[in-house]
C-alpha cells in the first residue's frame, strides 16, 4: 500500500508540474500563435501572418493562389478573405508541408486545386493532416505558373528537411520566397522523426543559389530579408556546437531565450538533444 501511495504522489506531482508548464509556456505560446496580422504587400499580394503558419494570397486576372491555409478560426477568416478577393476566379492552394497548422483550412476549399509535395504518401498525409485536408495534386519536382508579367515557381525540395516533402514558393517579380518551416524567424523549430538538421543547412546554401531572394516569408515569424536565413543558420550552428561540447550548452542556448519556444518540445535544448541523437545514431 505504501508503494501505491508513493506512486500516486509521484503521479500527482508530475501532473502538477505539467500543468504549471502548460500555464507558463504552452498556453501563452498557443494563444499568441492564434493571433493574426495582415500585410497588404501590394495590390495583388496579401500576406496573413500567424493563425498557424504564415499565408499568402496572390490575385491575378484569372487565378488566385493561396499559400498555406492555417488552422482553427484563423483558417476560416483566411478563407473568407480569399473568397472575397477571388470572386469567380479559380483558387489554387499550395501547402508548404503537411503539418495541420499549415493545412487544416484545406477542408474549406471545396472545388479548388490543392497542391502538396509528392514525396509524401496519402496515408502519411491522412495521419498527419486528416483526410478532409487531402491535396488534389502531388508535385514531384517543380512547376512554374505564369501570372501576367510574373512567374511563380513552386519547388518540392524532395528530401528530408523539416518533413519529407517541403515545398517553397518563389514570386519572381517580387523576389520573394515563401519558405514554409524550412526557415523560421526568431522561433525554434520542431524537429521530429525524419527531420534533418544537416539538410536544413544545405537548404540555407541552396535556396539563395536557386533564387534571387530579397524578401522571405518564413513559416512562422515576421517577414524579412536574407538575414533571416543567416540567423536561422547560426541557430543550427550553435545548437550543433552545444551538442558536441556540453560545456558550451548553457551559453549557446541562452542566446535564443527571446525566441518563440516551448520547453522540451520546441526549444534550444530540444534542438541540442535532437542533433545529439543524430550524431550518436547516424543513419
Amino acid at each position: 500500500m505504501k508503494v501505491l501511495k508513493w506512486i500516486g504522489i509521484v503521479l500527482l506531482l508530475a501532473l502538477a508540474g505539467a500543468y504549471v508548464l502548460y500555464l507558463i509556456y504552452v498556453r501563452p505560446f498557443t494563444q499568441k500563435m492564434k493571433e493574426t496580422s495582415t500585410v497588404q504587400y501590394d495590390k495583388e499580394l496579401t500576406i496573413v501572418l500567424g493563425g498557424g503558419g504564415n499565408s499568402g494570397i496572390l490575385v491575378s486576372d484569372s487565378l488566385v493562389i493561396v499559400i498555406d491555409t492555417k488552422m482553427g478560426e484563423a483558417a476560416e477568416q483566411l478563407y473568407k478573405k480569399v473568397k472575397e478577393l477571388a470572386g469567380t476566379k479559380h483558387i489554387l492552394v499550395i501547402n508548404t508541408h503537411a503539418h495541420p497548422d499549415h493545412t487544416e483550412g484545406n477542408k474549406l476549399y471545396k472545388g479548388a486545386t490543392i497542391i502538396a509535395g509528392g514525396s509524401y504518401t496519402k496515408d502519411f498525409w491522412k495521419g498527419e493532416a486528416g483526410e478532409d485536408a487531402m491535396p488534389t495534386e502531388w508535385l514531384k519536382a517543380k512547376m512554374d505558373i505564369q501570372l501576367g508579367d510574373d512567374t511563380v515557381t513552386v519547388l518540392n525540395m524532395a528530401k528530408n528537411i523539416h518533413t519529407a516533402s517541403d515545398i517553397v514558393v518563389y514570386l519572381h517579380k517580387r523576389k520573394m520566397l515563401f519558405a514554409g518551416d524550412i526557415i523560421l524567424n526568431k522561433q525554434c523549430p520542431v524537429l521530429m522523426g525524419i527531420a534533418d538538421p544537416d539538410a536544413y543547412m544545405a537548404a540555407f546554401d541552396q535556396l539563395p543559389k536557386l533564387f534571387d531572394i530579397q524578401k522571405i516569408v518564413p513559416g512562422h515569424g515576421a517577414i524579412g530579408g536574407t538575414e533571416i536565413i543567416d540567423s536561422f543558420r547560426q541557430y543550427f550552428t550553435d545548437m550543433r556546437a552545444a551538442a558536441i561540447d556540453g560545456t558550451k550548452k548553457d551559453e549557446l542556448t541562452a542566446k535564443y531565450k527571446d525566441w518563440g519556444q516551448i520547453p522540451v518540445f520546441m526549444s534550444p535544448n530540444a534542438t541540442v538533444s535532437f542533433i545529439g541523437n543524430k550524431i550518436r545514431n547516424p543513419q
